[in-house]
């Protein structure tokens, strides 16, 4: 769901939901969008939709239309852009990046200087070796231990089976609320600054899942980052039944600010590393126990575990990762294309597959297709390269022997073959039509035609702009590209993703 949000000026905070093809921004009553600022005129400017874009015009306003400090007459949308009018700053938003930006939840209040030094004895404070020397009566062990084994063995399942990492630790959260009865959690992780160095810093701390009973993030609740930098600090879970009257927090601005009651606090840590947090939140004063800081240390425990063995995942994928690129830098030696198109293309291609929701390994599929789909013209000699009408089905077949003896790359061998074949049946070296195109084709072929139009490579053609490139895409649907492709690159586009080429926007194709 697309909303404007006011950033600044008189109804700061105000949002409203883009739900039509055509809404007018401006003073009057009658404008889907009023807002009250002298600055704006009666009719200011327009958001319009065509598809999967979103347009703003300017309505021949008396102070003009503004994007990204640009005054605008008309202008293609993406996620995160500012619009200035009068005196009023909107942002261009979707609803759902709210609810994973952690700058909503995070207070940016300082830690307070000169508090008085923490006393785990007034605050539940369990160090994680001492979990397991609890000894609480028998009756209650027995009742805990069922309970216990039941959510870890939950937990267990979850992480073994989703693929899906956003959604893995959303369910994480999930099963944990609804065992604790919370309003909110989060698994908050924080990323080192460098491979040696432990991170100690809450700006780059992320939402790795989270649990709310109310999905509005106008209504999430603060994090209080001292109670959080206190848990990092000590290494210690913590529990405080009303933060407001504890003597550890009740003078942080971040408790007073958001008004914190409950909370759990639990370190995520791998051999004693800090890796992030387990934070749970309850409105109500002393809503968890001390059986309940215990579940949530040993699900701190199985994260931390987890976020390490995806670490050493991500290191082994880097290096498989450079040695594709290493292949396509000698692929892109024998071909007319200028240095870098195989690495733009694999982005676009991630990024049209994860609108479409594919999972991790279908994304890694449309990277690797889109990396690897001119790999067949390493073998190829001059001649072979020069001769137009053999030059696909030559590099179709090479491509092949290259790559049909590497273990699970046979998925893209269809994609690299059908990556000229077209919606309608104009394409080659087939003619395949509709269904018969594979999807990751499909993906495939879109992202070459958009690297096309963007840098000019088909002979004779000069590049187009961003804005006429998607228009004339969309003009393609339902004739050489199927329509929910072009529609999640329109997506990606509106959400700052179709042009990411960090190191992060990989990593996020498992989110």
């Amino acid at each position: 769901m697309t909303i404007l949000r006011v950033k600044s000026g008189s109804e700061k905070g105000k949002t409203y939901e883009i739900s039509g093809d055509n809404m007018v921004i401006g003073r009057e009553d009658n404008c889907e969008i009023q807002v009250a600022d002298q600055g704006i005129s009666r009719k200011h400017s327009e958001i319009f939709r065509i598809g999967e874009m979103f347009f703003i015009r300017d309505l021949e306003s008396r102070n003009h239309t503004f994007v990204n400090e640009k005054e605008v007459d008309e202008e293609l949308l993406r996620i995160g852009d500012r619009i200035q009018i009068g005196n009023t700053t909107l942002v261009f938003e979707d609803y759902r990046s709210q609810m994973r930006d952690s700058s909503r939840i995070i207070s940016r209040a300082p830690v307070e200087e000169g508090e008085a030094t923490f006393d785990p004895t007034s605050t539940i404070s369990l160090k994680l070796p001492e979990y397991y020397t609890t000894q609480p009566e028998k009756k209650s062990e027995e009742t805990r231990t069922e309970r216990y084994l039941n959510v870890l063995l939950q937990l267990s399942h979850v992480i073994a089976e989703e693929s899906n990492l956003s959604a893995m630790f959303n369910k994480v959260s999930e099963v944990l609320g609804g065992s604790l009865g919370a309003d909110h959690i989060y698994i908050l992780g924080i990323h080192p600054r460098s491979d040696t160095e432990e991170a100690d810093s809450l700006d780059q701390l992320d939402i790795l899942g989270r649990f709310d009973k109310v999905e509005d993030p106008d209504q999430a609740a603060g994090v209080s980052r001292g109670i959080v930098s206190q848990c990092l600090e000590q290494k210690h879970s913590i529990l405080t039944s009303d933060a407001s009257l504890d003597l550890n927090f009740n003078a942080m601005a971040s408790v007073v600010l958001n008004q914190i009651r409950s909370v759990i606090c639990a370190p995520i840590t791998v051999l004693g590393k800090n890796l992030g947090v387990l934070y749970i939140y309850s409105a109500k004063p002393e809503a968890f126990q001390s059986e309940d800081l215990e579940l949530a240390s040993a699900v701190g425990i199985q994260l931390g575990s987890t976020l390490e063995l995806l670490k050493q995942m991500d290191q082994q994928d880097r290096f498989f990762r450079s040695s594709v690129k290493t292949l396509v830098a000698a692929a892109e030696m024998r071909t007319p294309s200028p240095r870098g198109a195989c690495e733009r293309i694999a982005s676009y291609s991630l990024a049209i597959a994860r609108e479409l929701g594919w999972d991790a390994a279908q994304a890694r599929n449309a990277w690797l297709a889109a990396m690897l789909h001119e790999i067949g013209s390493i073998p190829m000699s001059d001649q072979e390269l020069e001769n137009q009408v053999l030059n696909d089905p030559k590099r179709n077949h090479y491509a092949r022997e290259i790559l049909s003896g590497i273990p699970r790359l046979e998925d893209i061998l269809p994609a690299i073959e059908q990556q000229n074949e077209r919606w309608n049946g104009s394409g080659s070296p087939e003619g395949l039509e509709g269904e018969s195109i594979t999807p990751l084709a499909r993906v495939l072929g879109i992202a070459k035609e958009l690297d096309n139009q963007l840098y000019g490579q088909e002979l004779g053609e000069e590049p187009l702009p961003v804005k006429a490139s998607l228009v004339q895409l969309r003009d393609m649907a339902e004739k050489q590209f199927d329509a929910e492709t072009v529609n999640a690159l329109l997506i990606a586009y509106r959400n700052g993703r179709l042009f990411d080429t960090t190191e992060e926007s990989f990593k996020s194709a498992d989110s």
